[in-house]
């Protein structure tokens, strides 16, 4: 999981502010479930714009997936309806007035948003939950990781080979519920990681027997090398980790 660097809002998120004020009175009328236009924030231009700041990588598990599914424009806080844990019971209304804010969506793939984080957001302190648009979002200490907040994700989730692990409270709990240790994701980040250790082969084994024919290929690897820990290139989190645990290596190669 890194960091995601969004550029300006879409114009056609500019769509949803009077739904918003809708939403808004309509709370204080007394509504707590509310309808939303998915065709405003799950527009295509909005996808987009996520899709392309975010690499073609899903927010969380840095997969990429577009071959086989569209992926969801997810809600960081949950729009409809909330819950701190698996076993609790859901709240309404969610954090409705955050449908449209562009601070709040993210391209994700179904496995992350729908099976796994779907509508928790567990806090430090459940008392301080924001329940309406009165209330102060900044008094919430949340636990599962904001991927376009201004707190770097790299530095509360770390990468021991293909596995994921919590670095702090907040690094643990967005791993158990985003599922970023569930077998097939870490099979196949280990698939990754095994090319990575290939390349790393190449440039020790031509490091050790230095013929000119082995330069260029020598180069190539260390390319690849350099390419793996760019936000551009998936799982680049565990990319990183792993060649920083490889520096002698890594020195070499990059």
């Amino acid at each position: 999981m890194i960091r995601v660097r969004k550029p300006r809002v879409p114009e056609k998120l500019k769509s949803g502010t009077s739904l918003t004020e809708q939403n808004c009175t309509a709370y204080d009328a007394g509504t707590r479930k509310f309808k939303f236009d998915k065709t405003i924030y799950g527009h295509k231009t909005v996808k987009d714009a996520l899709i392309k700041a975010q690499h073609g990588k899903c927010c969380f598990c840095e997969g990429r997936f577009r071959a086989h599914a569209y992926g969801d424009v997810e809600h960081y806080r949950p729009k409809s309806s909330v819950r701190q844990a698996r076993n609790a019971k859901a709240l309404f209304p969610g954090y409705y007035w955050l449908a449209y804010s562009w601070d709040n969506l993210f391209w994700c793939c179904e496995i992350c948003n729908r099976t796994n984080k779907r509508d928790f957001f567990p806090l430090i302190d459940p008392t301080k939950q924001a329940r309406s648009h009165n209330d102060e979002l900044t008094n919430e200490e949340p636990l599962i990781l904001n991927p376009g907040g201004s707190e770097d994700p790299r530095n509360h989730i770390e990468f021991r080979d293909e596995i994921a692990k919590g670095v702090t409270n907040a690094g643990r709990t967005t791993i158990e519920i985003v599922g970023l240790n569930r077998n097939d994701l870490a099979e196949e980040r280990l698939d990754h990681l095994k090319k990575l250790r290939g390349l790393l082969d190449i440039v020790r084994l031509c490091e050790a027997n230095r013929e000119p024919d082995n330069a260029e290929l020598a180069h190539e690897a260390s390319r690849e090398l350099g390419l793996a820990v760019q936000p551009t290139a998936k799982f680049s989190a565990m990319a990183a980790d792993y060649l920083h645990e490889m520096e002698p290596v890594q020195a070499k190669a990059l």
